[in-house]
């Protein structure tokens, strides 16, 4: 350990052994215009999140909240984002709107309404620290969303975070940098539990290209140095929407039962509008020079969120709009450039009643993205 990390390790772990939890309110109910957008942004054709009708058919009283969505509902203002990573030229505009009440980072956590003073937030305080000592770069690695019941229209959710585990200084593929863990409870109006997430960002230092690596700032040397294809997508290619369905099984499932294959062209507008969908401002969904020359990727790529959607949409699309997730556990590897495609699928693993447990995989040309378990309540 050199002398540099040291007193941030420290600190690090102090933040953690605090064990102090922040609890916020969601600036707004649950919403059909937020569902729509989100749905739309991306193509999930499931009518229970758009059409009362639809969703009564199922049992349901009404149009819910995909579960996947459960975090949009509490991410960061631009104005905190801005706050905790202000060398972002884009954030610039909102710097001033930041105040000590919205100091947040691109960790899940809520900000914004919190009573609590910024430095009370123990995983905003990490993710400062960390900025500060030069880990400004930001991966999510890992979630892991357990539903309790599903969030409908009118729902006004908080959410109470602690930061559970920060892991001692990596070495990774990014560079070197710190695994940040928080522990998110989502409770409606009622104070009912609806959705325990634990979320884990990957806080990194870009490292410096060797000699005589290809200036990855210009997009055509960015997308052959990572195996990106470099022609453009092929305009004639499906939207995320087409080919989709959302109908319910005409057999019961049973092991070894697998998915349609969905397949995803990872288009600029679709990261961008599944970002916006999900709330997530953190430049490298939007920025692609900020990408290039900060994070030295070749442009920007999808969110874990949306891949979270993605995943919890190859469930529901196969089983119909009567299922119902239970949780979803995944991991991101390869990130999803602009240009490449994303492919999805899955496969039963084990069936209990009418509970199911899928294995879902997610390749693009790099290899593999996602690598998920989802477990679900499938009914016809």
């Amino acid at each position: 350990m050199t002398t540099d990390t040291v007193e941030p390790e420290r600190t690090l772990q102090d933040c953690v052994a605090r064990g102090t939890r922040s609890v916020v309110r969601a600036r707004h109910p649950v919403n059909a215009p937020m569902l729509d957008t989100w749905a739309d942004a991306l193509g999930d054709p499931n009518p229970v999140y758009r059409d009362a009708e639809a969703a009564a058919a199922t049992g349901r009283a009404g149009i819910v909240a995909p579960p996947t969505m459960i975090q949009a509902w509490t991410m960061p203002r631009l104005s905190a984002l801005a706050a905790t990573l202000p060398q972002v030229p884009g954030y610039a505009p909102y710097l001033a709107g930041a105040s000590a009440h919205e100091g947040s980072s691109k960790n899940g956590s809520p900000d914004g309404r919190s009573t609590d003073r910024e430095t009370d937030n123990p995983a905003a305080a990490v993710h400062r620290l960390l900025t500060a000592h030069g880990y400004t770069a930001r991966a999510a690695t890992r979630c892991r969303q357990q539903y309790h019941r599903e969030a409908a229209v009118g729902d006004h959710l908080t959410c109470e975070s602690v930061l559970t585990t920060v892991s001692p200084r990596k070495r990774t593929a990014l560079g070197p940098g710190y695994f940040v863990t928080t522990r998110m409870i989502y409770r409606d109006q009622d104070e009912a539990d609806v959705a325990t997430v634990d979320w884990t960002v990957l806080c990194f230092r870009t490292p410096e290209p060797p000699a005589g690596a290809p200036d990855i700032t210009t997009p055509d040397a960015a997308a052959s140095d990572v195996g990106a294809p470099s022609a453009p997508a092929d305009p004639a290619s499906p939207t995320p929407a087409s080919g989709r369905t959302c109908r319910p099984l005409t057999a019961a499932p049973r092991v070894g039962d697998r998915t349609p294959v969905t397949t995803i062209p990872i288009t600029p507008t679709f990261v961008i509008a599944t970002a916006f969908a999900t709330q997530d401002f953190y430049a490298a969904h939007h920025d692609a020079d900020w990408t290039r020359t900060s994070l030295r990727r070749p442009g920007v790529f999808t969110n874990i969120l949306a891949t979270t959607g993605l995943v919890g949409g190859v469930v529901t699309d196969w089983g119909g709009p009567a299922t119902r997730l239970l949780e979803v556990d995944l991991h991101l590897l390869a990130p999803n450039h602009t240009g490449d495609t994303l492919t999805l699928d899955a496969e039963v693993t084990a069936v209990t009643g009418d509970e199911v447990d899928l294995r879902v995989t997610g390749t693009n040309s790099l290899g593999p993205h996602v690598r998920a378990t989802v477990r679900a309540r499938v009914t016809g």
